[in-house]
């Protein structure tokens, strides 16, 4: 279903009948290139819906991406582009898209986790720029500079009585809906 804020009216479209499409990661999507994109529960590819188009497709992702097996993969922004992290043991890799209509992936960063080595089996990635990334554990925001290559630790809950930090993600860019 999507929603026409001019006509004021939902209508429902489907251009895919398909699988993947009942099986996506429904708490993290992208805005990015006028789509909005899902990476599937079985991190197959991802699942693109082009909002100028009002159509579904599939991208497929980088080929050295592997799910299970220890690892764990996530779909981000950066600097406007796609970017996908997997999250290994001892690495991170990072793939950004570098050319969105031919699906050309480069792999941008490859990160060693050994200075995080007791968070890396809670840590997930929250954000990204050229020149950082955020990432979170329950208890914890830590900051990866790129060009430095150093880990600093942004925030932490202190207290043991306190809550956990609970994140949740939502796709917005100012241009989705124009004033």
């Amino acid at each position: 279903m999507v929603f026409d804020s001019e006509t004021d009216k939902w209508r429902k479209f489907v251009s895919l009948q398909d699988d993947h499409f009942t099986h996506m990661n429904r708490n993290q999507v992208v805005f990015a290139n006028g789509a909005l994109h899902w990476l599937t529960a079985s991190c197959s590819c991802l699942l693109v819906l082009d909002l100028d188009c009002e159509s579904w497709r599939k991208i497929s992702l980088p080929g050295q991406v592997v799910c299970g097996s220890g690892n764990r993969v996530y779909l981000l922004e950066s600097d406007g582009r796609l970017s996908v992290v997997q999250i290994s043991d001892v690495w991170m890799s990072i793939w950004v898209m570098e050319e969105y209509g031919r699906e050309e992936w480069s792999l941008v960063d490859k990160v060693s986790l050994r200075c995080i080595r007791g968070m890396v089996p809670g840590v997930f990635p929250i954000s990204q720029t050229e020149q950082c990334v955020f990432l979170a554990t329950h208890k914890q925001v830590l900051v990866y500079q790129r060009r430095t290559r150093l880990w600093m630790e942004m925030y932490a809950l202190k207290n043991a009585a306190t809550l956990p930090l609970w994140f949740s993600a939502h796709a917005f860019k100012s241009t989705i809906v124009s004033c």
